[in-house]
């Protein structure tokens, strides 16, 4: 037995070793994890700097550009900036061609939880008479399941109805009901502008398309005469969503920034602003808002004006 121990501490000296050895193969390979990374997240973030110095830079001008033609404030368009290297799409959007909650119409409230919603009817309904409740000054509640604070305190909601006009669009998330899904599809469509209805000239084609159940039609009409638009909207089961009217003096526009990056990533910048004068201001418009840069999935194809 005792000529056995020597073999016995080699082989247990042997497997400590291998052990060891494992044991920092993966500390190493960690490390190196970790390392790459960080490197990544390095790259992405400078990435994201160079696009936003772009995106702001494409801002400015298309700002620039409006308030020296004050016709083409209220026109939705889109448009492609060189800047450099790189180009910038643009997509402006005067707050006329969205639907404001503080004062939309009935039909059109159902529409927009329906058709860009995706609910059935029943639940376009409902929401629809939340949305009016959340507002209104009363407590009474409206419609059909609608909901004042007594049916916000009973379902445990973790907010109360605003009882006034939204001024922020964000505080619809807090109306009975909303899920933050439903409310990320929505939003892009919605807009402050005192209208119930929405202007021909200034409404997106995706709004078009989906409020009158017609795809393509919006890019059409964007591509037609003035004077024809009115005549294909204003018939029709849509014919209550929108108006000829324009709005004039001072505007609300939201801008859309959009740019590809050398590893064929797109980055995207959203600012409103409102372009009426302002005396003894760093700048001639107001900034309204701007979301932080980030990243956006989407072919060039799309932004093609």
């Amino acid at each position: 037995m005792r000529r056995l121990k020597p073999r016995f501490h080699r082989g247990a000296a042997l497997i400590l070793v291998l052990w060891l050895v494992a044991s920092l193969s993966l500390v190493v390979m960690a490390s190196a994890r970790g390392i790459r990374l960080q490197t990544q997240r390095t790259a992405l973030d400078l990435e994201r700097l160079r696009a936003e110095s772009l995106l702001d830079a494409a801002l400015q001008l298309t700002a620039q550009r409006l308030l020296a033609d004050k016709d083409s404030s209220a026109q939705y368009r889109i448009q492609r900036l060189p800047m450099g290297a790189a180009e910038v799409w643009v997509e402006t959007t005067p707050s006329g061609g969205l639907v404001d909650v503080n004062v939309a119409s009935e039909p059109l409230l159902l529409a927009l939880f329906q058709k860009v919603g995706a609910l059935a009817p029943g639940e376009a309904a409902i929401l629809a008479s939340r949305m009016r409740d959340f507002i209104d000054p009363d407590d009474t509640p409206g419609g059909v399941g609608g909901a004042e604070a007594a049916q916000y305190r009973a379902a445990g909601w973790p907010s109360l109805p605003r009882n006034g006009p939204v001024d922020d669009l964000s505080e619809l998330r807090s109306v009975l009901g909303m899920t933050p899904e439903l409310y990320d599809i929505i939003a892009p469509h919605l807009g402050i502008n005192g209208q119930q209805r929405i202007e021909i000239d200034s409404a997106p084609p995706a709004l078009i398309d989906v409020l009158t159940g017609q795809p393509g039609l919006g890019a059409r009409l964007h591509n037609s005469p003035p004077e024809t638009r009115a005549g294909e909207l204003l018939t029709g089961a849509a014919a209550e969503f929108f108006s000829p009217a324009r709005s004039r003096g001072g505007q609300t526009v939201r801008f859309k920034a959009y740019v590809q990056a050398e590893g064929e990533r797109w980055w995207q910048r959203e600012a409103w602003i409102d372009l009426s004068e302002r005396p003894g201001g760093l700048t001639p418009w107001t900034m309204l808002s701007l979301e932080p840069t980030r990243r956006f999935n989407k072919p060039e194809q799309e932004f093609k004006p």
